[in-house]
């Protein structure tokens, strides 16, 4: 059970931090990327997530934010 509330609690930081982005608000999205960075590494710590995986979607998230931040040509 404590490994689903983990599990949940990161699902839902997640889609906090992709509809931020969505909405192209960059400044509301930046300490949500802090929060999932957290919740991943304790989902890692948890054997929830695999270490490459969590490397995987925490650079995927940063990309995201990245781009979000770039402007455009």
């Amino acid at each position: 059970m404590h490994n689903l509330d983990i599990k949940t609690d990161l699902k839902k930081t997640i889609k906090k931090f992709t509809a931020a982005i969505a909405e192209k608000k960059a400044e509301e999205a930046k300490p949500l990327l802090n929060i999932v960075y957290k919740k991943i590494d304790k989902a890692v710590k948890r054997n929830i997530l695999k270490a490459n995986t969590a490397s995987r979607r925490k650079s995927f998230y940063s990309r995201m934010l990245v781009d979000l931040s770039k402007p455009k040509k």
